[in-house]
């Protein structure tokens, strides 16, 4: 069963709905795969949003990192902080 208690998060509420879309997608796209081959569908999220006009802001890109990586080891997380980087230093 999948674990959607992250829904439950209070700051999910404030979220665009189209946002919202696109982050139970990724969720539901990554979910049991390891950092490596979640990254490549985090870039095409990002790039489909992109061509939306949509972007998250700081506040709403940390929320989405601490749910997703809520269960990772440490060593996937700093993985994925360093991927948020790239992708921050690319706009």
């Amino acid at each position: 069963m999948k674990d959607l208690s992250w829904m439950n998060h209070p700051a999910i509420k404030d979220i665009d709905p189209r946002k919202l879309a696109f982050i139970t997608e990724f969720v539901n796209e990554t979910e049991g795969k390891s950092v490596e081959k979640a990254v490549p569908i985090l870039v095409a999220t990002n790039a489909k949003m992109k061509a939306m006009g949509l972007t998250f802001t700081p506040q709403e890109s940390d929320l989405m990192t601490d749910i997703l990586t809520r269960d990772l080891p440490e060593a996937d997380k700093k993985k994925i902080e360093m991927v948020k980087r790239m992708m921050a230093n690319r706009k």
